[in-house]
């Protein structure tokens, strides 16, 4: 019964060692497949006329695109901020407060697909005039 006991433990050790060996030889890294959860979302730069401010978002109606290939001039999006998003005027930190319609804005950002919602998400906005 010892010997078995003893065979069962050598054959674990030996199994163990050798996946961590395999493991460690490893070095490709994961690639997600195209089209699969996780994978890195489109993004987008567009000029666009500040048409109105709410709690978590901007609507804008886009003046020119300069990333963004699905995005057409005169275009009204709904922008929304996340906590990262950052807000500058002239190279300088700003503030949601400091946004005021009329104004142009330059947003860059990202697009992302829930099925057939687009929701494009700012990860900074420039006040630019």
């Amino acid at each position: 019964m010892k010997r078995i006991v003893y065979l069962v433990s050598a054959a674990v050790v030996v199994l163990a060692v050798a996946s961590a060996a395999l493991a460690a030889g490893s070095t490709t890294p994961y690639q997600a497949p195209a089209g699969a959860p996780g994978q890195t979302p489109a993004s987008f730069q567009v000029q666009a006329k500040l048409l109105q401010v709410g709690k978590g978002w901007v609507q804008v109606e886009i003046l020119k695109v300069e990333k963004g290939g699905a995005l057409k001039t005169g275009a009204k999006l709904r922008i929304v901020e996340t906590a990262r998003t950052k807000f500058l005027r002239a190279g300088k930190a700003a503030a949601v407060k400091d946004l005021k319609a009329g104004e142009t804005l330059e947003i860059v950002g990202a697009v992302v697909r829930s099925g057939k919602t687009l929701t494009y998400r700012a990860a900074s906005i420039t006040i630019m005039k």
